[in-house]
């Protein structure tokens, strides 16, 4: 009876020490691979509740500098938008959805700065830096619950989806609008916000892939520029 006894508190006590062992042991293979919200539950009051608390702080600081590193490396260092890396992924995620067969509605609306060439070869880079960061306040101001991209050099781009998406239209007339108004007390240049915008609907039956609306949305974009630059001559 007292073997039988000691054997079975043997047991009990071997599981109560291995079962926080191997969930150690799974968290740090899932920290290996990657996944950073793994939550150890273990609260002993042991070396082994020790190190359980060391590993949960491990993996949450771990997170939070994972977390800072992405930001910087989707971050465009001139405007504090996303840049063209985080535009690539983003298109990828709305094409998963897509490909699943889920009810995705989204627009892409891309913009293009209108004579930064000209602003930095006449006044220098850095008005031609003003004139790319007021460009940019203005579009993350109109498209507010939109992500927005800057995609390179003088071009934008805002994915359009919920409240944004259901007054597209009405934004980018608002966008248009302000732009004028701008324009019309700037005294300088750099000050004025001229830029082409081209909106482009997601439409199951016509594209092929959320590229496909990007790309409409850029010939639209560049025939708003040409219409533009002849109603300035």
């Amino acid at each position: 009876v007292i073997a039988a006894a000691f054997a079975i508190m043997t047991i009990v006590f071997a599981r109560h020490i291995t079962k926080p062992l191997r969930e150690l042991t799974n968290a740090a293979q899932q920290i290996n691979e990657g996944n950073y919200n793994v939550k150890l539950d273990y609260k002993g009051n042991d070396e082994i509740g020790t190190l359980t608390t060391t590993v949960n702080r491990l993996i949450e600081h771990l997170d939070g500098y994972i977390s800072d590193l992405n930001s910087l490396a989707y971050a465009d260092a001139l405007t504090s938008v996303r840049n063209k890396g985080a535009y690539d992924l983003f298109m990828e995620q709305i094409q998963k959805r897509i490909n699943e067969g889920e009810d995705t509605k989204f627009a892409i609306a891309i913009f293009d700065c209108d004579d930064l060439k000209h602003i930095n070869d006449t006044y220098g880079h850095e008005k031609g830096d003003v004139y790319l960061k007021n460009s940019c306040h203005l579009i993350c101001r109109v498209f507010s619950k939109s992500p927005v991209f800057r995609l390179g050099g003088d071009e934008f781009a805002a994915i359009l989806q919920g409240e944004d998406y259901l007054n597209r239209e009405k934004l980018k007339k608002y966008f248009i609008e302000k732009s004028a108004e701008i324009c019309a007390f700037a005294k300088e240049p750099w000050e004025k916000i001229s830029v082409a915008i081209g909106l482009a609907d997601y439409s199951y039956a016509e594209d092929k892939d959320v590229h496909s609306v990007a790309r409409r949305a850029d010939h639209l974009m560049y025939e708003d520029k040409h219409a533009r630059k002849q109603n300035d001559n």
